[in-house]
């Protein structure tokens, strides 16, 4: 990863942070002298036991071709992204200034090993658990809530890695290289949007829903229970 100093990250706790807060990463290896991607959610341990930066777990489909590079323990990326968004030029208390990204990112390295057997079962209860987690109060979806055999039919078609870091490189800009009066008017204006987190869930339910035109039957109105019920005109 190329880091300016300026934007250096360093500490093991923010790497860490930026890894459970945005699991979804990309895993990256060369398979047959061409470089290989591939998105998947992570599960992040830390702590004894784990190494000096931690140990990712994730799974992947039988038939992806990183398969082969798990099994020879070959060296992977994984590239996770943080927060991030573009800069305006009106976003700045001064002038002048032109468009930038910031953003926090972190690239993780290490030598997989395949789990079998009870490991794998537990990356995806621990998998399910982390993002269920985010749903609470709602009641948390278990895997045992699955009938067995579907369960059993999932696992014969994927295959369970850990990932013990040996590297971490971290970066994060936002702003260090502004004056202070320009980065607390950035902030203020990044306030003044927070509408805009509630538009990225919109974006995706969009996305579905455009994707999957030809097979969405339209529904009707959800009635409210305190209104009086809907009559078809006669």
């Amino acid at each position: 990863m190329y880091v300016p100093d300026l934007y250096r990250a360093e500490e093991l706790a923010l790497h860490h942070e930026v890894i459970e807060a945005h699991p979804f990463g990309m895993l990256a290896a060369v398979v047959d002298g061409r470089v290989h991607g591939t998105h998947i959610p992570f599960v992040l341990d830390k702590g004894p036991g784990h190494g000096p930066y931690g140990t990712l777990r994730g799974h992947l489909s039988r038939a992806n071709p990183v398969v082969p590079v798990l099994h020879a323990g070959e060296e992977l990326l994984v590239a996770f992204v943080g927060p991030h968004s573009y800069i305006r030029p009106d976003d700045y208390a001064s002038e002048p200034h032109f468009p930038t990204w910031n953003y926090a990112a972190v690239h993780a390295y290490g030598r997989p090993r395949v789990m079998e057997g009870a490991e794998e079962l537990r990356q995806l209860e621990d998998l399910i658990a982390h993002e269920e987690a985010r749903f609470l109060p709602k009641e948390p979806w278990t895997l045992d809530r699955a009938p067995s055999e579907l369960v059993e039919s999932f696992r014969s078609g994927i295959v369970a890695f850990e990932l013990p870091l040996d590297r971490l490189d971290g970066i994060v800009k936002f702003g260090q290289n502004k004056q202070p009066e320009d980065v607390r008017a950035q902030i203020s204006s990044f306030r003044a949007r927070a509408a805009e987190a509630a538009a990225s869930a919109s974006a995706v339910a969009d996305r579905m829903e455009s994707h999957n035109a030809g097979r969405l039957t339209p529904q009707p109105p959800i009635q409210d229970p305190t209104q009086p019920p809907i009559r078809k005109a006669q």
